[in-house]
């Protein structure tokens, strides 16, 4: 899934695009979400996203399921704040199980 644009602030238009990933994945795919156009990320967009699959599915199916590709250093560290915020706020480990 190549993300439109080139800022995402759209806590709406997160919600469709993880619905989008959840639809791909249980069809049986591992989805890259391609963020090589993306220069900015809003903490919003990015937990409506991320930070929303973290709590409801895990952090280890996220990171089974879903690969974030070519995203800027900032856009990362927005992305992994969201999703540290919202696995302490659910009390899920941070860490990967082995």
């Amino acid at each position: 899934i190549k993300l439109p644009g080139t800022d995402l602030a759209s806590r709406q238009t997160a919600a469709t695009v993880r619905h989008n990933v959840a639809s791909a994945v249980s069809s049986g795919n591992k989805v890259v979400v391609d963020l090589s156009e993306i220069e900015s990320v809003s903490y919003s967009y990015a937990d409506e996203l991320f930070g929303v699959i973290a709590a409801t599915q895990g952090f280890d199916w996220l990171v089974e399921h879903v690969k974030i590709a070519n995203a800027r250093e900032h856009v990362l560290r927005v992305i992994a704040e969201v999703i540290s915020r919202r696995l302490k706020e659910t009390g899920q480990p941070i860490r990967r199980r082995a």
